[in-house]
């Protein structure tokens, strides 16, 4: 991969730290709740969690991106939810941040990450859609659309309290209808191509 892989600048990097901070107060996240990024990469959402008063820790597979949050001072683990033991309702908030389009398992994988979640605590997936970028990255494994989460939402008994595509969030605007993301991904931003859902544990 590029060296400049999960560095991000410019006006990117702004609109990506725009999208976090929105989706926080879109989830309602207040001082002191406990927040997982699962997946943290070098930390940025971490850093923006931080800014509302949460109490967050990062895990990531890479040791690569472990090494990047760490030097920057973030409480981060090496490992995954299969290798990390988390306490029972232990977060309110967790975050899987273009994740879960590597994972082989991606329920197994929720399953085991909503019993370290909070009764009606809140779990944020984002992916990206099925467009031709996709497969630029070799660890992709499959892309994902609303109607995809919607059916996440129904083998997990989750509540979908909130879904959209990333570009139309930053815009205010929600777009419910898969159509969407073949137009999306003509966007010059690849992050407007992503689409996400904040599900809640009943």
């Amino acid at each position: 991969m590029k060296d400049d892989y999960l560095n991000y600048s410019g006006l990117f990097d702004k609109i990506r730290k725009f999208y976090f901070r929105k989706l926080l107060k879109q989830c309602k996240a207040k001082t002191g709740m406990n927040i997982l990024d699962y997946g943290c990469g070098p930390g940025d959402f971490i850093l923006i969690s931080e800014e509302f008063g949460l109490n967050s820790m990062g895990v990531d597979s890479q040791i690569r991106s472990v090494n990047m949050a760490k030097a920057r001072g973030m409480n981060v683990e090496h490992g995954d939810a299969l290798t990390l033991n988390f306490d029972e309702n232990q977060f309110d908030i967790i975050i899987l941040q273009s994740v879960i389009e590597h994972v082989t398992d991606p329920v197994n994988l929720l399953s085991v990450l909503m019993k370290s979640l909070k009764k009606n605590g809140k779990l944020i997936v984002s992916a990206p859609t099925p467009g031709p970028h996709f497969w630029d990255d070799p660890t992709h494994i499959r892309p994902y659309t609303i109607e995809s989460f919607e059916t996440l939402a129904n083998i997990l008994n989750l509540d979908i309290l909130y879904k959209n595509y990333t570009f139309s969030f930053l815009l205010g605007i929600r777009l419910k209808s898969s159509i969407f993301y073949k137009f999306l991904n003509l966007m010059p931003f690849s992050l407007g191509s992503n689409v996400f859902a904040i599900f809640k544990k009943k």
